[in-house]
């Protein structure tokens, strides 16, 4: 084998093993960008080593059936870590000017933030999420509505111990009328505002919905239902309920598992309440271990 060729060929060998190196960093580098772009790392877990978290949506008609008091006191019987509440008052006149939040956070001893939707009576009317670990706000999105009431997503970030991120909840609570035409708009607004957020997500809230709708069918394009669509979760009216319009969806982005789901049966007791004496909604709870961030 002739100079010339030997050294072509050891050309070849470095520049192999060089773009080998210059691809093992890409791939590795690329690795990293898509982790940061998620806020956390693709991972799996065991039954054993997952991480848990119990969560519920409770629309509590702005303590029109009992008081903010009661409702404190139940939310506090059921224990949960996370929990999404619709229809909250703010020093309003019907609620004669309670701070609705704040006197469920004394009770619970829960952290929340309030995002306020409209003002109401001399106050203001909106949504609060609750949590017994650490919150912070982290925007309030504006709803296509129309004339009609103003409606929002309320997004915090919860910093829930054993997970790798904080986990980004996002409570709202849609229009109500049986025109489903804006509610569609509502939750596209949703998606595309909540599309780009990474890490563990979570939405909660009043959909004013049932499963049956492409409503429905839009919010899961990117949710995962907790309640099965063929499960019966009839939240309202409270007494005697007719149709299911309270969720919890967790994000297409992780797998969980479900340890318990609940929903109470209209006059049913648990936890020590009968909820139809509490809300005109029955709250919907849930246990869940994530086996895929």
């Amino acid at each position: 084998m002739n100079k010339i060729m030997i050294a072509m060929l050891c050309s070849s060998v470095i520049s192999t093993g060089a773009f080998a190196q210059s691809n093992a960093n890409s791939n590795e580098n690329s690795r990293l960008v898509s982790s940061a772009l998620n806020g956390i790392a693709n991972k799996t877990f065991t039954a054993d080593d997952a991480p848990e978290l119990t969560i519920a949506s409770f629309n509590i008609a702005a303590g029109k059936v009992s008081s903010a008091a009661t409702v404190g006191e139940a939310i506090k019987a059921m224990n949960a870590d996370i929990v999404a509440l619709q229809e909250v008052d703010k020093l309003t006149g019907r609620s004669g000017k309670v701070d609705q939040l704040k006197e469920i956070e004394k009770i619970t001893g829960m952290k929340g933030i309030f995002c306020r939707a409209i003002d109401f009576d001399g106050g203001e009317y909106g949504l609060g999420i609750l949590s017994k670990y650490p919150i912070e706000m982290e925007k309030i999105v504006q709803l296509p509505s129309g004339q009609r009431e103003q409606r929002i997503g309320c997004i915090g970030n919860v910093a829930v111990p054993d997970f790798a991120a904080p986990i980004t909840v996002i409570n709202t609570h849609l229009d109500t009328k049986e025109d489903p035409q804006i509610r569609m708009e509502q939750i596209r607004e949703l998606n595309d505002s909540t599309m780009e957020m990474r890490g563990i997500k979570i939405l909660l809230g009043d959909l004013n919905d049932v499963y049956s709708t492409p409503n429905m069918v839009e919010v899961t394009k990117y949710w995962n239902p907790v309640t099965p669509l063929n499960k019966d979760h009839r939240t309202w009216p409270s007494a005697n309920p007719e149709i299911g319009v309270d969720y919890i969806f967790t994000s297409n982005a992780q797998r969980w598992d479900i340890d318990e789901l609940k929903v109470p049966e209209g006059m049913e007791v648990w936890q020590g309440y009968n909820w139809a004496e509490v809300s005109d909604h029955l709250p919907i709870f849930t246990k869940l271990k994530l086996r895929e961030q």
